[in-house]
């Protein structure tokens, strides 16, 4: 027997810690997250670009460069709810994200051809790509694309300035700029100055030229072939072949040094080489504290003359010295006694019209002199008070206010300028105005020692580089100021003395003593007086015209106080007066009125040759009118037309998404009864805001209740209605409100044409289970016979039914009775049966094609009344029927609710023959 060993006993140890197990889970996640965050990281960012249209962009090809490096790719396209416009959806780059900021520019980059180069041509290897150009705004995600490329950035090396020009002819982006016909630059961008007065054109100088362009530098347009003709001597100046072709700008310098032009100067674009060449140098000293600069202009009597070419402070700083270059055709102005001065620029009415003064600032002011050549003066220290006069009659002018006259302001003897103001001061303790004029040695004699002067702001005139002309447009030469005067009819009339004081009175009447001193212009005449909006170019003189004959003329006229009309005041001559009564219409007969429209063609209507050169005044006058009060007004309309039309003037609001324009008609019963006037927006929702006018036939349509609705053509496969109006535009129609309704000159216009504005007629509504192929402007038959048409439909209060508005034309009324059954003949309708075969019926292709409503009237019943309802039947009841009577099948649409029973009508016998249709109409 042997002894067993024991069994060791088993030792269990705890395992302190994690278990190795979870070492690869934890990869995973590990893993897992790198993933998720470098697929956030490389993650585009999406964002939208709205463009006009689709050309040329493609979904996962077309590509977002910047500086040709690409930054995302377009994902979709997407159309708007506007139909105008599509929006890209366009993945960007993450690492682009700093480009995306309001004011960032986008558009599409496509190959370009034009005179001043090719652009984009690698587009048409790699395709059309997206542009972009970053803005300096907030983040943004949706931008809006530009239609062309946006002008280029000036932070290239090189030098960016600018030209001012009256015009851009010829010059291109593009056109390329030369010194010494060598490229040195080109033109970046162009554009119009705030006022539309001048152009701006960007100029950009390569870097190793800019070294020539100088603060002194003169630039001129040489693009294209210029002729110059001054018998016996022709000038004629050829550009190089690519500025012929695409324009081109030329630069050059002065002898003189000058400092270097940096970014952002400005000069002046010259016509031609000969407007940019220099002129005589004179020396010309200021106080040393003058505010003045470089380039300022010297001007005389209007004209530039010169400008300043430098500006040099004495040692002791107490003078400016002044460089000025005058044009060598002004050298006979430089002689002693010629005196300078330095006009600063003032904010006055005078200056409202021309902001130009206000922008280039001060100018010096030349009045020549009379003694010898000389090229060293000293300039004044303020404008002189009264200017020299070099032949011709002084005259002083005393008055309480000076008015809106000033320096230059004419002096005009029936509306003729003959002398201008040259001064004025104050005096008698500064309780008067003396103004100094002189008048023109030829016509001296036209002032005797009795002359009457007047101030005649008000009258329209302005001054140019040509003297003193008489002007009708702008609000500036109505308050520009200006002085007229008369020489009385007296005997024993004496010349007036040189420097005679005369009184300035304050209008004509006031000179004229109410016309008392007129005595034999305004004997046995009738005064009267019009109203207008505008002078145009009626003058003093001008005739007054009666069916072309002149029965009287323009006495004088004024601007009213409110400065919103001009009063006329005409002399009409003894034997014409009882033409004028109180039914009487004037209007302006001035030059030639011309009217074209498609449906009448062009007119062209002239008055007498007088009224064609000097303006003139016609009138008619109809018959009822009675006579005329002492003090009536009457108004001056602008044509002959407004005249015969005395519109009323009311304002209209439409909803928006409209098609109107200003001159489109407004139309009552097919009458022509008014006219749009002014169109404009309203609010943001986009309401149009319309100003109206209704001809005097029309002005019963101004009272509550009218409703206006713009028509429009419409084009359909059965019909076009309004077919005039895709020539002449869309045309507004209205319908009259009660007569004894209040009078209105505002109204809020439909949406559409009312159910009820179609004036005479019967009009009904038909119920429906549904609409199907009818639409506005279907026909309604009877026996064939086109008698009305759909006018409009809607949906039932709960939904289920339709409503659909007809009118029957009155000359029909009397066909509808209260028994008369209606049925939709549209489309077609099919039946089998194994006895007859096939049987299709429909009615005319024009019912086929854009729906028909058919109805049928018992012989005896009361006829219906305006506003009466019936069922609209899917079929023609009879018809029904035979159908059921015959065994066959039932037709494809439900049967249709029957009235009361008819005798049945023969039908055609089907054919069987699916080749033909027979069409039963009813």
């Amino acid at each position: 027997m042997t002894d067993a060993t024991p069994p060791t006993p088993a030792v269990v140890r705890r395992h302190r810690g994690p278990s190795a197990v979870w070492i690869l889970p934890l990869l995973a996640a590990l893993i897992a997250g790198w993933l998720v965050y470098k697929s956030y990281r490389e993650a585009g960012i999406q964002i939208e670009v709205v463009f006009d249209s689709a050309e040329g962009l493609e979904i996962n090809k077309t590509k977002l460069l910047y500086k040709g490096l690409p930054g995302g790719t377009l994902k979709s396209l997407r159309l708007n709810e506007d139909l105008k416009t599509v929006t890209a959806i366009i993945e960007v780059a993450p690492e682009a994200e700093r480009l995306l900021r309001e004011g960032t520019e986008f558009w599409l980059v496509k190959p370009q051809v034009s005179l001043s180069g090719v652009r984009g041509l690698e587009t048409l290897l790699s395709g059309y790509y997206i542009g972009i150009k970053p803005g300096d705004g907030v983040p943004a995600r949706v931008f809006r694309a530009r239609n062309d490329l946006p002008p280029p950035d000036k932070n290239d090396d090189g030098l960016y300035i600018t030209l001012f020009a009256d015009s851009a002819e010829s010059i291109n982006r593009g056109s390329r700029v030369y010194y010494r016909h060598i490229n040195v630059g080109e033109v970046v961008d162009y554009r119009l100055s705030g006022e539309a007065d001048d152009v701006q054109l960007d100029i950009y100088i390569e870097p190793r030229y800019t070294y020539l362009v100088k603060k002194n530098s003169r630039f001129w347009n040489a693009s294209g072939i210029q002729v110059k003709a001054d018998l016996p001597k022709v000038d004629i100046r050829i550009g190089s072949l690519a500025a012929i072709i695409a324009g081109g700008i030329h630069f050059s310098n002065a002898d003189y040094e000058s400092p270097q032009a940096s970014n952002g100067d400005q000069f002046k674009l010259y016509a031609d080489f000969e407007a940019a060449e220099n002129g005589i140098e004179v020396e010309l000293l200021f106080p040393g504290t003058t505010a003045i600069s470089e380039n300022t202009e010297v001007m005389s009597q209007g004209i530039r003359i010169g400008r300043i070419r430098s500006l040099q402070l004495s040692d002791d700083f107490s003078q400016l010295q002044v460089q000025l270059l005058i044009d060598p055709r002004a050298r006979n102005l430089l002689r002693s006694g010629t005196r300078f001065w330095l006009e600063r620029p003032e904010l006055t009415l005078d200056s409202l019209g021309d902001w130009r003064k206000l922008v280039k600032g001060s100018y010096i002011n030349l009045e020549p002199g009379t003694g010898n050549e000389q090229f060293s003066f000293t300039a004044l220290d303020s404008a002189p008070l009264r200017a020299t006069v070099q032949g011709g009659l002084a005259v002083e002018l005393t008055t309480d206010q000076l008015g809106s006259i000033s320096r230059g302001s004419p002096i005009l003897f029936r509306q003729l300028p003959v002398g201008e103001v040259v001064g004025y001061e104050l005096i008698d303790k500064g309780r008067q105005v003396l103004i100094h004029g002189v008048i023109r040695e030829q016509y001296r004699d036209l002032v005797a020692t009795h002359s009457r002067f007047w101030n005649s702001s008000g009258i329209r005139f302005a001054a140019g580089l040509e003297g003193v002309k008489v002007q009708t447009e702008s609000l500036h030469t109505l308050v520009n100021g200006g002085i007229s005067f008369f020489t009385p009819d007296v005997r024993d009339a004496r010349a007036a003395k040189d420097s005679q004081r005369f009184t300035l009175y304050s209008d004509f009447d006031a000179a004229s003593g109410q016309g008392k001193l007129l005595y034999a212009e305004r004997a046995d005449k009738l005064r009267l007086k019009l109203e207008a909006a505008s002078l145009g170019s009626i003058a003093v003189g001008s005739p007054v015209l009666y069916r072309q004959l002149n029965v009287g003329r323009v006495s004088h006229y004024r601007l009213l106080p409110a400065a919103d009309t001009v009063e006329i005041e005409l002399l009409i001559d003894k034997p014409y007066r009882d033409l004028i009564t109180t039914a009487s219409r004037f209007w302006n007969a001035s030059g030639v009125s011309a009217d074209f429209n498609l449906q009448q063609g062009l007119r062209v209507k002239t008055d007498s040759l007088a009224s064609l050169v000097t303006g003139g005044i016609a009138f008619d006058t109809p018959p009822g009118g009675g006579a005329i009060d002492a003090g009536q007004r009457f108004q001056l309309y602008p044509d002959q037309a407004r005249s015969a039309e005395q519109g009323l003037e009311i304002r209209i609001l439409f909803p928006p998404d409209r098609q109107l324009q200003a001159g489109a008609n407004i139309r009552y019963r097919g009458l022509n009864v008014g006219r749009i006037e002014q169109v404009r927006l309203y609010d943001a929702q986009g309401t149009i805001d319309a100003t109206a006018v209704l001809f005097g036939e029309g002005h019963f349509l101004a009272r509550k209740g009218s409703r206006f609705w713009i028509e429009q053509p419409e084009v359909r496969l059965s019909a076009i209605s309004n077919p005039a109006d895709i020539l002449y535009g869309s045309h507004v129609e209205v319908s009259a409100g009660r007569a004894d309704a209040d009078p209105s000159l505002y109204f809020v216009a439909s949406a559409s044409a009312p159910e009820d504005a179609r004036g005479y007629g019967l009009n009904l509504v038909l119920n429906a289970a549904q609409l199907g192929t009818l639409e506005k402007g279907s026909r309604v038959f009877y026996r064939q016979v086109p008698v009305g048409e759909v006018t409009g439909f809607r949906l039932t209060g709960d939904g289920q039914s339709v409503d659909i508005f007809a009118h029957i034309k009155a000359e029909h009324a009397h066909l509808v009775r209260q028994g008369s059954q209606f049925w939709n003949i549209s489309g077609f309708s099919a039946e089998f049966s194994f006895t007859g075969g096939f049987k299709i019926d429909g009615d005319s292709l024009e019912s086929l094609v854009g729906g028909g409503i058919a109805f049928q009237s018992p012989p005896e019943g009361e006829r219906a009344a305006d506003g009466s309802r019936y069922r609209l039947l899917e079929q023609k009841p009879d018809a029904a029927k035979a159908s059921r009577k015959n065994g066959a099948a039932p037709p494809r649409t439900a049967a249709p609710e029957t009235s009361a029973a008819r005798p049945a009508q023969p039908l055609l016998p089907a054919s069987g023959d699916l080749s033909k249709l027979e069409l039963e109409n009813g």
